[in-house]
């Protein structure tokens, strides 16, 4: 019978260890890209909602500052009037700032005439809805 002398035995890995050392590897570095995709789509998601806040500010300041001055009924009529997005924005663009507003009217994209996009809002395959302000309601901007 031989006996083996660990001390001067050669340590080596098995095939099943290397194996598993690369299958770990392998799930790990998927969960890190996973998230970083995740964040990335996270963050556009947020920009999306940001812009639409924006907006919808933009659009309650204008309604406010006209109906002081001329009423709301006017206000609805100016705002109706501007039948495409692109109108819209115009007409509350200088409750955006310059940039902002720049942005929406040279990057958009209308699929019809109450839907704006931003370079922003195609990457999460969303747009803003500035529909006309019926007589019950108030002039919202809507992302979808």
């Amino acid at each position: 019978m031989t006996t083996i002398n660990h001390s001067t035995a050669k340590r080596a890995f098995t095939m099943i260890e290397m194996l598993i050392v690369i299958t770990v590897i392998g799930i790990m570095s998927a969960l890190v890209i996973s998230a970083f995709s995740n964040a990335a789509q996270d963050t556009r998601r947020v920009v999306a909602r940001q812009q639409q806040a924006a907006v919808q500010n933009a659009v309650n300041a204008w309604v406010s500052s006209y109906s002081q001055e001329n009423g709301l009924a006017a206000a609805r009529t100016v705002y109706n009037a501007a039948s495409s997005s692109k109108g819209r924005l115009q007409l509350v663009g200088n409750y955006l700032d310059d940039s902002t507003l720049a942005h929406f009217l040279n990057t958009s994209n209308t699929t019809n005439n109450s839907q704006v996009r931003s370079a922003a809002l195609k990457k999460t395959s969303q747009y803003l809805d500035l529909s006309s302000w019926s007589t019950n309601s108030y002039p919202k901007v809507e992302l979808k």
